[in-house]
Formats: structure tokens, sequence, C-alpha cells
């Protein structure tokens, strides 16, 4: 703060209001003689005063300073000033009560109009130490060290005030010395340093065995020119080095700054793989790994090569950039690719067959709230494992509706001897190290029906069977794991997977419904991913006897739901042009599914892409998400839950979890997580 009494305003404006009162005296004495006598004493008492008092202050003013200049003396003040370095002394009221040339040069030379270090660096002075912080002052960079210095003020000083303090007086004043060190020459090495960094990467065309099987020699030839070309045009301007290592897998080496460059066009080599066409049909699609943050070239290959395995497992058809805390994705646009060979589910069921052919029990949990992917898998994988001769259950919530969005479904089997599904609580009282725990529908560890059931299970008997794309948090400990991130459903997986247990029929109609309802809930009754392994498996169940009229009656509602569900979707808001985001601030009976519904149903509105419903749970929020699939949701959820694993699902299906926040926190989060996908998806080349 600039000190009032240093400068000449105060004497000119005690000056001005003394010459003010003569000017009045003047006229008095002209018109009342009487009372410019009687006042006279008075003007003369009152000036001498104020004129005393002012010269007292400043006269207080100057024996301060110069004794803040005895202490800088006693620092050899003269070696200070010619000190190549720029120093600076600031006051508590960060005032430059005293500067050297080189300080002068660089930033300011202090004056009445500039005075505070503020316009150097608005941090505290104490951050800075004897360790220092570094600061931008316009072009340049510097580290700043202080050092604080106290020393008593005279009393007869602090006695000389115009006004009393507001605090207890002090006896003593601290002033800092500051000290810059130009470390720009050094900042500019390190940048060029980061820039020039190698990073390793791993590009892969993700579908090609796909896009050549059955193709003739000259469409082979034609994809193969047309994708090394592109690679090799599009890393010769990255100045990269390249090594084709098999026939869809490239090895390249490039700079940072070309990382950063390719961050910048949302890694648009993506999308430029789009335009290949093979057959008028089908896209050449890629994977790309990014071994950022890695020590060596080595390490920074096997960062490469862990980013592709988990691109592929997310479906591909996007890029991984390792990071500390896990990984950035950009791109998974595209729907992925379509499933066409048995060889990983023949192999599973093999596994799965020889593992659950040595358990006492078998059970299979789902996930917590389970649907009718969830309970449907579960219930027809338990009842083909019983028909070869192994006991198992089904493991859930199945008598509570706060619990499980598929009442219904368990309800169809409770007709059976033995009970098809047991409660956790009962399924912990009699597992062992020679029970099979078959994880169905998530392969989250947090989202599991009952994760202490998990942890007791020995961990190389656990099984997982799931269709969603690799996410945070995911089961590290298991025994087998068959994960097809381009299934279109838990169920559809399961039905393959049964087909391989044994030639003979090994489920009933009603089971072959149960896991019929599973396919149609997730794939939007065949309108969502449905290729043709899904069709596949939906004819083995209609052979089985599924009656689908049966399955449709499953998804009946109430005319209560029926009437919120159209109140959620009328009060949906449209954000950016493709969005649907409706908030609901009533829970009620349903709340889940009817939400899920609603967000299925507002896709159907003329230019949105993507749906959002925002619901109350405990402690906090949900989010359904849905996707016509131009739009990855899942990438959308896994940026908005509260813990990186909160959030999460498939490319058209997915939700998230929010706690601690209200339901305007909740929106405004969301909408951020759509502006942050938005922003690393690279735009649609134009047609």
């Amino acid at each position: 703060m600039r000190n009032f009494y240093r400068s000449n305003v105060l004497l000119a404006i005690v000056c001005a209001l003394i010459a003010a009162v003569i000017v009045i005296d003047v006229y008095v004495f002209r018109h009342e003689p009487v009372i410019f006598w009687i006042s006279l004493p008075l003007l003369l008492g009152v000036s001498g005063v104020a004129l005393g008092k002012l010269f007292q202050i400043r006269q207080s003013e100057f024996r301060y300073f110069e004794q803040l200049s005895d202490e800088i003396k006693g620092t050899q003040r003269n070696s200070l000033v010619d000190f190549p370095m720029p120093m600076a002394v600031v006051d508590n009221n960060r005032t430059v009560i005293w500067s050297n040339d080189s300080f002068n040069e660089e930033f300011f030379t202090p004056s009445e109009e500039q005075y505070s270090i503020d316009d150097v660096t608005e941090m505290p002075l104490a951050l800075f130490g004897s360790e220092g912080r570094e600061i931008r002052f316009e072009d340049k960079w510097f580290r700043v060290y202080s050092k604080p210095h106290s020393f008593s003020v005279d009393e007869k000083i602090l006695k000389k005030q115009l006004f009393e303090p507001e605090q207890p007086e002090q006896d003593s004043e601290t002033i800092t010395m500051l000290i810059f060190r130009d470390i720009t020459n050094f900042k500019k090495l390190k940048m060029t340093h980061e820039k020039s960094k190698p990073i390793v990467m791993i590009v892969m065309v993700d579908n090609y065995e796909e896009l050549l099987s059955g193709a003739k020699e000259s469409e082979r030839a034609y994809v193969t020119i047309q994708v090394d070309r592109l690679i090799e045009e599009y890393f010769a301007e990255k100045k990269a080095v390249l090594k084709k290592i098999t026939g869809d897998k490239f090895l390249i080496v490039l700079e940072r700054q070309y990382l950063d460059e390719m961050i910048s066009e949302k890694m648009s080599l993506i999308n430029k793989a789009h335009e290949i066409i093979v057959r008028d049909r089908a896209a050449v699609t890629l994977s790309i790994g990014v071994g950022d943050t890695a020590e060596s070239l080595a390490q920074g290959e096997r960062f490469a090569s862990e980013m592709i395995e988990k691109a592929l497992e997310r479906g591909g058809d996007q890029a991984l950039i390792k990071t500390a805390n896990g990984f950035n994705a950009f791109g998974a646009a595209s729907p992925g690719r379509e499933r066409t060979g048995k060889v990983k589910i023949r192999l599973a069921a093999e596994n799965i067959k020889s593992l659950i052919s040595t358990a006492d029990t078998v059970y299979i949990m789902g996930h917590s709230y389970a649907d009718f992917d969830s309970a449907g898998s579960a219930i027809g994988l338990t009842c083909a494992i019983r028909r070869m001769g192994i006991p198992a259950y089904t493991v859930a919530w199945f008598r509570d509706e706060t619990k499980t969005n598929a009442k219904a479904l368990f309800d169809k089997f409770s007709d059976y001897d033995t009970s098809v599904a047991i409660e956790p609580e009962e399924a912990k009282k009699w597992i062992t190290d020679k029970s099979v725990l078959i994880v169905v529908d998530t392969h989250i560890l947090k989202k599991l029906e009952d994760k202490e059931l998990y942890e007791m299970a020995k961990k190389n008997r656990v099984v997982i069977v799931d269709h969603h794309r690799l996410s945070a948090g995911a089961i590290t400990e298991f025994g087998v794991r068959c994960q097809e991130s381009n299934a279109s459903s838990a169920a559809e997986l399961v039905t393959e997977l049964i087909q391989y247990f044994s030639p003979d029929a090994l489920i009933n109609a009603r089971e072959a419904e149960a896991l019929l309802a599973g396919i149609m809930l997730d794939t939007k009754d065949f309108v969502m991913r449905s290729g043709v392994s899904t069709f596949e498996a939906a004819a083995y169940l209609k052979k089985q006897g599924a009656d689908t009229i049966a399955v449709k009656k499953l998804f009946d509602t109430t005319i209560e739901n029926k009437m919120r569900k159209a109140k959620i979707i009328s009060s949906a808001e449209i954000y950016r042009g493709k969005c649907a985001i409706s908030k609901v601030s009533e829970s009620f009976s349903g709340l889940r599914i009817v939400c899920a519904q609603a967000a299925d149903e507002m896709l159907y509105i003329n230019s949105v892409d993507a749906a959002f419903t925002v619901y109350p749970i405990e402690n906090g929020w949900g989010v359904s998400a849905r996707s016509l699939g131009k739009i990855n949701v899942q990438v959308i959820m896994e940026n908005l839950g509260t813990n990186p694993d909160d959030g999460g699902g498939h490319q058209s299906m997915a939700g998230a979890q929010l706690y601690g926040c209200t339901l305007d926190e909740a929106y405004d989060k969301l909408t951020k997580a759509i502006d942050v996908y938005f922003s690393n998806v690279p735009e649609e080349p134009k047609k």
C-alpha cells in the first residue's frame, strides 16, 4: 500500500485548507470586524498546530526510513547496489523500499506511481524462502529467494502517529529481501529437452483379420498398401522412426513435441483410417498405445503394449496414452468390431468347464441392483451347470425390490424344488476353498452384488464373464476371464458358453427366456449392438423354446411409472445440440428402471445422439447414459464418477455415481464431462 505521508499531497492539502480559512477571515474582517478579531487567535492556533503536526509526521517518517536505510547499510548496501542479480527490500505492505540497479533494469524503478512488488509477483513473500520459487515476468523466468529481517523501531517514532493504530502497537518491523535469479535459459533448455524426449508408440489395425477374411488377393494388397501409406505419410510429418512389426502392427518412436501435436489434433489418425473402405462396407480402425511417462525406451515399449491391450479390451478404434494415474483415452467413437470368430469362446468354455468339474459348489454372482442381463445370465448359467451334475446357485438380493431390478425374473423360478437363487449372506456360510465363483455382467470390484463373497473365494477359482469394456477398478485376481467387449450382452456370452459345455441341451424354455430377456434389454430389442453372434444366440434360445411374448411381458410397467417416464422425457434439455439431459429430483419405486428407460426413449428425439438422466441415489446422484453409437457414453461416464471406478459401462449404455454434491452440481459435472469428451474426439472428415 502506498504511504500517504511520504508524498507531498498531505502538505498541499493542509496548506490549501489554511489558505481557505485565511480567505474566509479576510471576508469576515471586511464585513464583521468584531468576529474577525475574536476568531483570529483560533485561526493562528489551529494553523500552527496543523503545520507543527505535519512537520512532526514527516520528521518521524524520515527517521523511520533512515533507520531502514541504516539496516540496509549494515548488510553492505554499496555492494548490493552493484550486485549482478536483481534484489529488492520489501516491507510488510509489499512496498519496495529499496532496490538495486539490476532490479530497476529488469522490472521497474520504485516511485510514487509504481512501488508495489505485486507488479512483479503476487505470491506471498514467505513462500519463496531459501529454496526459492519460480515466477514468470513477461518473457523471462526467475527463481526468487526471500530472507526476512526483523528490527526494532524507535518508540518515539511509534508514538508520533496522527491516528491511533487499530491493532496493538508492536516494537518491531519486518522487511524482506528478495533475490531474483534469471533461469530463462535453463527453462528453455529444459523445455527443449522435454519436447525432444523419445516416446514409444504402437499402432495396430485392430480389425485386420475381419477386413481380410474372405477377401481377394487384390483386396488384401489394396488394404495393406493404403494402411502402410497412411501411417508412413502421417508419421513422416512427425519425423518419427517407424518399423512395421507384423502385417497389422507398427512400432513408432517420436519426440514428445510431436505427441503433443497429435493430442492437439485429437488423434486425427484414427479418423483418417476410417476413410479406407474395404468392399464398400467396412472401414479400417486403428488402436494406438502410447508409452508416455516411461523412464526408458524399454519401459516405454512395455507401457505402449499395455495400452494396446487395454484399447482392444475396450473395443478398439481408440488411442490410450499412459499416465502416472492410469491413461487418457482419445477416439473410441466407432461402435467396435463385430465378433466373428468363436475360438476365444470355445477356449474359455473349456477352461471354465475344467474348473467347475472340480468344484463342490458353483456360485454365480452379478452386479448390484441386478438387471435382466445380470440376473438372466446368472440364472441360465446356474441351471446349465446343475444339469452337468454340479450344485450351483445364483447369488443375489432377489427378494428385495429396492436391491434388484429383476425381481419379476427371479419370481419366474420360485417354484423350482431347489431354489435357483440364494442371498449373499447364505452363500458366505457355505463357500469353501473348493467352490468356484463366477462373476457375470461386471468386472468392477466395487460393483459386485457382494464384495465380501469375492474376497472369501479362492482367487484362482474365480471366473469373469463380461461384455463391458475394461474400466478402472477392475478385478485383477481371477482364474479364468471371458471378456468380450464386442458382445451385445453377458447373456449372449453365456448362451455361447453353455453350447460348448455339452452337446446336449442344458437349459429349458423358461431358462432360455431368462437369457433372451438379458439380450433384449441390452440390445433394445435387437436394435443396438446386434451382430451375427447376437442373432445366432437368440436363434439358439428360440430353438430351446423361448417365448418372445413372455419375455416382452417381463418389461411391463405400471401406469404411474409410464407417466413418470413421460414427465422425465418432457423435462429434458438439449445440450450441445446432440445430448438430451433430464434431471430427476424425487425418488420413487422403480426409479433406476424408469430413468434408464427414459434415457432410452430420449434417443428417438430429433438430432439427439446421446441421452442422460440424473436421479437421486443414497448419499448422491446416479447417472444413466444411453447412446446410438456415435457418442461413446462409457468414456463420458469414466470421466464423471466421483472415483475412477464410479463410472463406466459400454459404448452405448453406461452409468456413473456422484457423491457429496447437489443436483445442480451433478448436472454441471455431467456437462463438463461431455465437453471434455468432445474436446478429445476428432471431428469426422467432411464427405
